[in-house]
Parts: structure tokens; sequence; C-alpha cells
């Protein structure tokens, strides 16, 4: 009996010990709460203590089958954001995001996002993928939808393969609406639109309405802030671009 006790007082003293430390850190929170929602634990007490805003409100015993994130950024002091990857039986990636915000020196999941809206440029390109031939027109629609539906991954490969061309294209922004040739060789890369926000260079692969993805170089005030509700993710891809998602 008095083992038991102890053992149940060694517990009770551990637990907040334990719960502090798994939530020292963005990557060691957002680690535990991997951990939990695959195995249903979200709705116990230690689960809750993870969570925080919409997170917190939407989370149930459900059990999940979330893959360990390919990484962990910190955006300020008390913000930080987790980047996932979904691997499809037909292998077809697709990107997630998770938000953090540390309240009360420690670290919870406050929100995830994905990018909205794309069920309709999968049915397109589908079809499109079943013609035999296609006109030009469809070519550099196909070519647009394959790119706007690409992962992360499949981003960054395109943007190593096409460097040149898009520092080129930097340089002729301010006036690609107006020039036909400049216009041939955004829909030759499968960009859409081209154009100068303020200090930046943003070229927008496509999307609908406020869900878009594209790459942009950053100016002297920097890239934008990831955050849930605008750019959901701005991953650096060098010499001052950036992959960036918005919803």
């Amino acid at each position: 009996m008095l083992r038991t006790c102890l053992l149940v007082l060694a517990i009770g003293a551990f637990a907040p010990v334990a719960m502090a430390q798994s939530q020292a850190t963005p990557a060691t929170a957002f680690a535990r709460f991997i951990e939990l929602a695959n195995t249903g634990g979200l709705g116990s007490p230690e689960g809750q203590a993870l969570l925080t805003g919409e997170a917190k409100a939407a989370a149930t015993n459900a059990v999940s089958a979330l893959p360990a994130p390919e990484r962990v950024v910190t955006i300020s002091s008390d913000k930080a954001a987790a980047h996932l990857v979904f691997k499809g039986a037909d292998g077809l990636e697709s990107d997630a995001y998770f938000y953090l915000e540390r309240t009360d020196d420690a670290w919870r999941v406050s929100a995830f996002r994905q990018m909205a809206m794309t069920d309709i440029s999968y049915v397109l390109l589908r079809e499109m993928n079943k013609q035999a031939t296609l006109s030009p027109a469809d070519q550099d629609e196909k070519r647009n939808l394959e790119l706007l539906l690409s992962s992360n991954r499949q981003l960054r490969a395109w943007f190593a393969a096409n460097q040149p061309a898009l520092d080129a294209l930097a340089q002729t922004a301010d006036r690609s609406a107006s020039d036909p040739a400049i216009q041939l060789r955004l829909k030759a890369l499968g960009i859409s639109v081209a154009q100068k926000v303020r200090d930046q260079i943003v070229l927008t692969i496509g999307g609908a309405v406020d869900n878009t993805v594209g790459i942009l170089r950053a100016g002297p005030s920097g890239p934008p802030t990831i955050s849930p509700s605008e750019f959901i993710w701005v991953e650096p891809l060098g010499d001052g671009w950036y992959l960036f998602r918005t919803t």
C-alpha cells in the first residue's frame, strides 16, 4: 500500500515537469502533439494543454495519421509554424501547415491550414491528361495546373531548374502586363501573373480567390510573415527568392 501511494505521488510530481519539457520549444511541443494526435489523445488533459485557440476548439479523440514534420520554423518569440507532407497511395504529395503560439511560457498548437479550393483544378487536369492532343492554349493551361498543384518539394525543384529565366522575368515584372513577349515567357514557365508589389517581385502561379501559390523576390523590407490568416507558408529558395502560399 505504501509503495502504491509513493508511486502515485511520484507520477503526480513528474507529470507537470514532463509536460513542461514537452512544451519548451516549438519542435518538442509539436512532436508531442503528433504523438497524441496519432493515439487519439488530444482530448486528454495533456492534449488539451498542448492546444489553444481554434485548434483546441476543434480537437477530438479521433486517431490521426500525421507524419513527422518536414520542418518546424520559428517566426518570432511567440509564433512558430510546422510543415507536414502527406503522401497518397497514388504518389501525390500534399502540404499542410500547423501554427504554434507561446503562451504562459509554453508552446501550443493553435491552427491548421492547407491550400483550399483545388478540387476543380484536379478535375480539369485529369480531363486534360485524357486527351491525346491539346491546343497550344490548352497546353499552357495544363502546364499552369501542373505547377499550381505541385507540392513544395516539386516547386523547389522547378525553381532550381528555372532560376535564370525567373531572374530575367523579375527585371521586367513592372511591364509584363502590357508586353506580349513577356506574357509568352510567363506562359512557357506556367506562371499566371508577374507584378511588382511595393518592393517585392511577385510571380503568381495561380489559385482561386485568395488561395494562391507562387514565388516572390523580397526587397529591403524582407519577405512576408507566415501566419494562418494570409501567407500560410513562406519558404526561402535562395538568392532572395521565396516560395509562398496564401489563403
